[in-house]
């Protein structure tokens, strides 16, 4: 009786602030009566909210193994949830659902989980079965429209969102959610009406503040959302999570020493916070500290956009080799990144491990495996294979000893800026490069210049891309071919800008600039110049070595390749980047980079 009154003392003390030493002093309690589950589970509490978060998850597993403790769950699978382990908290919701299948609050938090997976199907589903039981849940209503607007369908999100307000038009979730919505459409003063207002009626809530420092940092209002991020913290100051946020926003503005401080605060705070790692990446990226970076940069395999980009990761988790040292004798498969543009970058380290290891399989987006077969030793032709040949397969992959993806290479090939090769990789068909030399004699004997403006199927895809009309000063060039190489969707804008501007835009018949990308490198090998965004065709570019002109995105959209001080990055020697600000409006631009 004694020890539960010292308990109730304790647990009180670290209510009214004492929050270090009330956990100090009940754990040795704890140490002495580990059979007590009650005091176990108010000790789990203690260390997640002090997010000791492997402490907890260790005493809420004991609590839900011993004794199925419901409560137990409940906290762990939301901790997990916040540390965007979403399977691992599906698992415990499943077991927790078991024993009381209509718990709504769970349900709604299987939902979410579902549409942060991108299963939008199982998200809707059970979002509309809460409904049909009570159909003024607006949580219910909140989250048909975030997988709508997921899906792209913002009409229809925008109609379930009002619908949602007009049951409760002060409901804090949907006013965040219609603001992010319109954010994503780029109606920024509709998206910061509704923050705001959301704001307004919750202004102590960190997580409206950190919101609407969110929205600012993306608007690329950078002191507004250090202002934000620094209120924010002011209501929770050990969040690290918000602190991250805050690195993240004096990177943007290049106060790197800041950056580097905060988020190694945030990293005290949480030393398993994927996005903490990914921003500490960025950072010694900038600071040219590579060693440091690449140890971060593994960080990204914990987000949930690389994990949705990338399926075969919950397959291969447990295999991915983080190590530093690789055996000689090891079989070893490497697994394509992100995107084409992402694969041809890390592909630079091909050639180095190709020639230090022999058993390797390397799997490839279908439409490169042709290129790397042009670019490499004959020897290791067989050795550039399909996506998921063997990562879509449990069997086939207890062949290999080391599993990564391309990225992580960086850790071994490149931790100094003179481990760079100057040299371009990249070769293509012969034939394919001799076709296009004959095709483009067709349009006269004039400077042939390559053209890229949009980047596509990414969440910065509006602040990589630009519009032709950027380009006008440039098309006035004399002497000059414009050779479209924009993938994608572009006709009627490009017809349109040609018509109304009187300008000739050259786009080859029969040639996919999406899939064929033999002929689209064949082209690339023919052209004086090539005037591009960041997207994969630029990096096509810049690894076989053509004179590439890289208009680089907003800071915050920034890949670590592109962001170097000066004009040059050490992936692409034949890569000169420059400001948007370079190329619009400026009379004899081309003249700094070819002889009109």
């Amino acid at each position: 009786m004694q020890i539960e009154k010292k308990i109730n003392s304790l647990l009180k003390d670290y209510s009214s602030g004492k929050k270090e030493i009330s956990y100090e002093k009940l754990n040795k309690i704890f140490l002495k009566n580990k059979l007590n589950n009650k005091l176990r589970y108010n000790i789990a509490v203690i260390e997640q909210d002090l997010n000791l978060n492997d402490k907890a998850r260790e005493n809420y597993t004991y609590l839900i193994k011993s004794e199925q403790n419901t409560k137990a769950m409940i906290n762990l699978y939301l901790l997990e949830m916040k540390e965007e382990k979403f399977l691992e908290a599906l698992k415990i919701i499943e077991m927790f659902l078991k024993i009381d299948i209509n718990n709504k609050n769970v349900l709604i938090d299987k939902a979410f989980i579902y549409y942060k997976l991108n299963s939008f199907d199982k998200s809707i589903t059970i979002s509309k079965q809460i409904l049909k039981s009570d159909n003024k849940d607006l949580r219910a209503f909140n989250l048909l429209g975030l997988c709508y607007s997921a899906r792209e369908n913002f009409f229809q999100a925008e109609e379930i969102f009002k619908k949602g307000l007009s049951l409760n038009p002060n409901f804090l979730p949907i006013l965040n959610s219609i603001g992010m919505l319109y954010h994503e459409q780029r109606k920024s003063q509709n998206a910061e009406r509704y923050f705001l207002k959301a704001l307004s009626l919750d202004p102590d809530s960190y997580h409206l503040i950190n919101n609407i420092a969110g929205f600012y940092l993306e608007e690329c209002k950078y002191l507004d959302a250090i202002n934000y991020y620094k209120k924010a913290l002011s209501k929770n100051p050990n969040n690290p999570s918000i602190l991250n946020n805050l690195g993240k926003a004096y990177f943007s503005i290049n106060k790197i020493e800041e950056a580097e401080k905060t988020c190694l605060l945030a990293k005290q705070l949480n030393d398993n916070d994927s996005d903490i790692f990914k921003t500490l990446s960025q950072i010694y990226f900038k600071k040219n500290e590579l060693d440091k970076a690449w140890k971060f940069f593994d960080g990204r395999l914990g987000l949930s956009d690389f994990i949705i980009k990338n399926a075969s990761i919950n397959r291969i988790k447990d295999k991915i080799f983080r190590g530093n040292i690789i055996s000689t004798n090891s079989k070893i498969l490497i697994l394509r990144e992100q995107g084409v543009g992402d694969e041809i970058l890390y592909g630079t380290m091909y050639k180095d491990l190709l020639n230090e290891f022999d058993d390797v399989q390397i799997e490839c987006d279908p439409r490169l495996i042709e290129i790397f077969k042009q670019s490499f030793d004959k020897k290791h032709h067989k050795k550039f294979i399909k996506l998921g040949t063997y990562s879509n397969q449990n069997s086939k992959l207890k062949d290999f000893d080391i599993v990564m993806y391309a990225g992580s290479l960086g850790r071994f090939y490149r931790n100094k800026i003179n481990n760079f090769s100057t040299e371009s990789y990249l070769n293509t068909e012969i034939q394919s490069v001799k076709r296009y030399k004959t095709k483009l004699k067709e349009f006269k004997n004039k400077i042939n210049i390559g053209i890229s403006w949009k980047s596509f199927n990414n969440r910065y895809s509006g602040e990589k891309s630009l519009s032709l009309d950027d380009f006008s000063d440039i098309f006035a060039t004399p002497n000059c071919n414009f050779i479209n190489l924009q993938y994608g969707d572009i006709n009627d804008e490009l017809e349109f800008f040609c018509k109304k501007r009187n300008v000739k835009i050259i786009t080859l018949k029969n040639l996919d600039l999406f899939n064929d990308l033999i002929g689209v490198s064949g082209l690339l090998k023919n052209l004086d110049l090539f005037i591009s965004v960041s997207n994969s065709t630029a990096h096509i570019a810049g690894a076989m070595g053509v004179k590439t002109i890289l208009i680089k995105p907003f800071n915050h959209a920034t890949y670590h390749y592109w962001n170097h001080e000066g004009s040059k990055t050490p992936w692409y020697n034949s890569v000169t980047m420059i400001e948007k600000n370079e190329i619009t409006n400026k009379k004899n631009f081309l003249s700094n980079f070819i002889s009109i």
